[in-house]
């Protein structure tokens, strides 16, 4: 019994570590946000149901994007709606994710996107914390609690994220010429 509620227990784990993830991914496919939510449901039940066949923790990710993948397919096959991307397109998505993926663990990103963040200054850590926190607050909302346009928001969150995508990348490089 232990051994079932440790397997329910890490897959809780491991679909909400990847929630945002796999969203994401489901969302760029099919471009509508209801679809991306029922599709995103429906993998979620897959990965549950099939967690015990999956090798390791570590494979987690292409596992459930290759179930994500699949129901995306099937969505497009069975939609009446208009396909705004076509099967190609969605296959290219798959292996593009899995190129960066190979390239540089998700860990090791995200450990220097935590180094990069600490060196911000404190004003533009607090707009990026606000700006992607979980708690639905928008940019417009935002905007509006400091008193400034909406425009002038995204314009600072753009260029914070030009440089956190500069940092981060000339850490790895430093990392890998070690």
């Amino acid at each position: 019994m232990s051994t079932e509620t440790d397997s329910k227990s890490d897959v809780a784990r491991l679909l909400t570590q990847y929630q945002r993830a796999l969203y994401v991914y489901i969302y760029a496919c099919v471009r509508n946000a209801t679809d991306a939510d029922d599709i995103f449901q429906e993998v979620s039940i897959a990965v549950v149901e099939s967690f015990s066949q999956l090798d390791s923790e570590d494979g987690f990710f292409p596992w459930a994007r290759e179930i994500a993948y699949r129901r995306v397919l099937a969505h497009h096959r069975t939609s009446n709606r208009e396909k705004p991307v076509n099967p190609q397109v969605i296959t290219a998505l798959a292996e593009a994710v899995e190129r960066v993926e190979n390239q540089q663990s998700l860990s090791t990103r995200r450990d220097k996107l935590m180094e990069c963040l600490e060196r911000l200054p404190s004003l533009s850590r607090e707009l990026i914390a606000r700006c992607y926190n979980n708690s639905g607050e928008s940019v417009g909302v935002v905007a509006e609690q400091i008193g400034q346009k909406v425009t002038s928001v995204y314009a600072r969150v753009h260029r914070i994220r030009a440089i956190l995508r500069d940092c981060i990348a000339q850490r790895l490089q430093e990392e890998s010429g070690e």
